[in-house]
């Protein structure tokens, strides 16, 4: 094919594809607009997850008539002259393409009126292109409709998840947008119902009671200015025992504007070294001031992604602000070297204080992370330990009489020791109790007989975007299991009742919980049981570090022969080593 340029409509339609993603999307670019106009309150309001209609009203400066129809084309902005100016920007938008490539995607009518004006100004723009309509009365500031969404781009539609899972990504974004405006009052109304409505009282610790629930964001520690950083790093980050299983409780905020960076949030992490367990991840929303000049905004379409010229620095200045707030909390958190000032050699202090790591006294009480999800493992063998430590010969699922195994204590809280014929047996107390739970919860979905936990009260669970997608390929699967879950508005559950095996679990955390592990696995509907029996029996297992009684003991050992379980948990690890009497006579020269 000869090489030609695009139409306009076509390479209108390829530039509204790279900026609006999906609904989601187009609130985030009209509410930047409106942050950049100086906007106190914002509403939104949307139909069908946002592909209907959307609606943004403010209370900005709103934009005068004869600037009105400009503003729809490419590229024209008042927030950038020159090309020099592109390292100083301040504000959340600049491009001049939010508006233009919006409605290259769908059909758009502005209102709009400036302090000075008499009357507001009508714009209505969409394929056949931008006119000037009238005027009408109203308050100042702007409003705008965007109906139809992805009707010139038909294709983008089949990539749109449903109006729910839609509507939380809108709420996701608003909540975002708040936690980084504290002092603007936003509205979500969703099917001219209230979503979401925050105060503009300028307390973040209030937004993020509406994002983490009250309980949750009281309960958070406040991060302030530390002398020793060398970026100012404020907000909030959440208690240790307030972790997740992924990064989606971690916020993060660079000069007023929502980001995703791999240096912030790794460095979110490393401060809570110590305090969380491998698997799991803090809450927390922080806000990073540097200058415009340290930091580039202008990597990705979506202005999500940013850059900095010195990651160290970024990377310290967040560290260290968080470490100081949790040991201030947690005392017991000993610190090495975490306050050498750059006048102290540190060439002259012993290499542990160099090193800024810190341990947990013997008072904390971490839980247990939830291992990945991995292909449950085919391998049925028992581990042998031959006389040079090293595994010997596998010996297969053996069947074992229950009198040849005799139980002879704890170590650790965490292996059971047993005795058995000719060979001492070392029994993981978690991964043997999964083990065991996971393959009854197996058999149990081969019957379609799960053991059930009704709820006295039905508890109510607030879902991520993200969970939201995952529920509607898994929400038949946990109903299968036991966990029976309802609608309750676009980003809510109700939980009807439990597997018995997890009644005494936090049902919020649970649900959470195994709806992230599904999501992670990246598997199809026909395999989601599996990931979620996995999920279900790791949860409700005894836990590493529990202290467990001779008959709980005895209990467990024996479910673990007598039910026909592999000798490895779902997760790959094994449940029992055997230790031979021959390796115990060699290591004590008695051979």
């Amino acid at each position: 094919m000869p090489i030609r340029i695009l139409p306009p409509g076509v390479a209108a339609g390829i530039a509204a594809g790279e900026i609006i993603e999906r609904p989601a999307s187009v609130v985030k670019e009209l509410i930047e607009n409106s942050l950049d106009a100086d906007a106190t309150v914002v509403s939104v309001e949307i139909q069908q997850g946002g592909l209907q209609s959307i609606r943004v009203t403010d209370n900005g400066a709103g934009i005068p008539e004869d600037e009105l129809l400009l503003a729809f084309e490419r590229h024209a902005t008042s927030k950038l002259i020159s090309l020099e100016g592109l390292s100083q920007i301040t504000t959340l938008g600049f491009r001049g393409e939010a508006l233009a490539s919006i409605a290259a995607a769908a059909h758009v009518r502005m209102t709009t009126r400036t302090a000075s004006a008499q009357a507001a100004s009508v714009v209505e723009a969409h394929e056949a292109g931008i006119k000037l309509q009238k005027r009408q009365a109203t308050a100042h500031g702007s409003t705008v409709m965007v109906e139809a969404l992805f009707s010139t781009i038909p294709a983008r539609l089949k990539f749109m998840r449903s109006s729910g899972a839609e509507s939380a990504r809108i709420r996701q974004v608003i909540e975002h947008m708040a936690m980084a405006n504290p002092s603007v009052r936003f509205t979500l109304k969703s099917e001219q119902r209230v979503i979401i409505q925050t105060s503009g009282n300028g307390d973040v610790r209030d937004v993020l009671g509406h994002v983490f629930g009250s309980i949750a964001a009281s309960e958070m520690l406040e991060v302030t200015a530390s002398p020793r950083a060398q970026f100012s790093v404020l907000g909030m980050i959440g208690q240790p025992s307030q972790n997740r299983p992924n990064r989606t409780g971690i916020s993060l905020f660079v000069n007023g504007r929502w980001v995703q960076s791999l240096t912030l949030s790794t460095a979110v992490r490393e401060a809570y070294r110590g305090l969380l367990m491998e698997g799991r991840y803090p809450m927390a929303a922080l806000f990073i001031t540097v200058p415009p000049e340290v930091v580039d905004v202008n990597v990705h379409p979506n202005k999500r992604e940013v850059r900095f010229t010195n990651d160290g620095d970024i990377f310290s200045s967040v560290e260290r602000s968080i470490r100081e707030v949790l040991i201030r909390a947690h005392p017991q958190v000993q610190a090495r070297g975490l306050f050498v000032t750059a006048a102290e050699d540190s060439r002259s202090m012993p290499a542990a204080a160099r090193a800024f790591d810190f341990t947990v006294s013997a008072t904390s009480n971490p839980t247990e992370p939830l291992p990945e999800p991995n292909q449950t493992s085919g391998d049925t063998s028992l581990v042998k330990l031959g006389p040079d430590g090293a595994p010997e010969t596998l010996l297969h699922q053996p069947v074992w009489d229950t009198n040849e195994l005799r139980v002879l204590g704890q170590i650790a809280k965490t292996y059971i020791v047993a005795e058995g014929q000719e060979a001492m047996h070392l029994i993981d107390q978690h991964s043997a109790h999964e083990s065991v739970l996971y393959y009854r919860l197996l058999r149990q979905w081969e019957n379609m007989l799960p053991d059930v936990q009704p709820m006295l009260d039905p508890l109510p669970i607030q879902l991520t975007p993200e969970q939201m997608e995952t529920m509607v390929l898994a929400q038949d699967t946990l109903a299968r299991y036991g966990l029976a879950l309802e609608a309750f508005g676009d980003s809510n559950y109700l939980l009807r009742s439990v597997p018995s095996m997890a009644r005494r679990i936090d049902g919020a955390r649970l649900v959470q919980d195994v709806l992230d592990v599904v999501r992670g696995a990246g598997i199809s509907r026909a395999g989601a049981h599996q990931v979620i029996a996995a999920s279900l029996a790791c949860h409700s297992a005894v836990r590493a570090g529990q202290a467990l009684d001779q008959q709980e003991m005895e209990a467990l050992s024996k479910a673990l022969i007598t039910e026909s379980n592999p000798q490895h948990c779902p997760h790959g690890r094994p449940t029992i080593i055997q230790v031979t009497t021959h390796m115990l006579e060699r290591e004590f020269g008695r051979v």
